[in-house]
C-alpha cells in the first residue's frame, strides 16, 4: 500500500509542476523516481528504493537509498536508445547514514507503442560502488518503465 501511495504522490507531483517530467519504476529494489524528460539526449533523475536490492550484501540491503543521476544517451534512434550516466546514492531515508555510493547506470530504453508515445520501457544495469569504509560493488539489474508527462 505504501508503494502505491508513493507512486501516486509522484504522479501528482509531476502534474502539479506542469513540466516535462516522467515517473519511473525499476524492479530491483522496487525503485521509484522522477526525472526530466527521457526523450531528450540528457536528463536528470531522482530515485528512491523501497525494498532491498536483490544482489546487495546484507549490510547495504537498506531501503530508502536516495539516488541522484545525470544520464545521457550514447545511441539515440527513433524508438530506442542506449544510455549511461553517473550518480550518487545515500541512505537518507533509512535509520542510519553510514555510507555513500557512486553509481553508473547503463541501459536501454525503448518506445515500442505508437498509441502510447510517452511510455518508455527500460532495461538497466547499475553498478553502485560503495566509497566509504570498504569499497564494495552492489550490482543491480532491472527492468522498468518511464512515463513522460508533457506540458501541452
Amino acid at each position: 500500500m505504501k508503494k502505491l501511495v508513493l507512486f501516486l504522490l509522484l504522479v501528482a507531483f509531476s502534474f502539479l509542476l506542469k513540466a516535462q517530467l516522467s515517473v519511473n519504476y525499476y524492479y530491483d529494489g522496487n525503485t521509484v523516481g522522477i526525472s526530466t524528460s527521457p526523450a531528450q539526449k540528457h536528463w536528470w533523475e531522482f530515485r528512491v528504493n523501497t525494498t532491498s536490492y536483490i544482489h546487495s550484501p546484507w549490510s547495504y540491503a537498506e531501503r530508502g537509498i536516495t539516488q541522484a543521476y545525470y544520464c545521457f544517451k550514447l545511441i539515440d534512434e527513433e524508438k530506442a536508445g542506449l544510455y549511461t550516466g553517473l550518480g550518487v546514492g545515500l541512505p537518507l531515508l533509512s535509520l542510519e547514514v553510514g555510507w555513500a555510493s557512486i553509481n553508473v547506470p547503463v541501459g536501454i530504453q525503448i518506445n515500442p507503442f505508437n498509441t502510447l508515445p510517452n511510455l518508455y520501457l527500460t532495461g538497466e544495469y547499475n553498478a553502485m560502488t560503495v566509497v566509504t569504509d570498504d569499497f564494495e560493488l552492489v550490482n543491480t539489474l532491472s527492468v522498468g518503465f518511464k512515463y513522460l508527462f508533457k506540458n501541452n
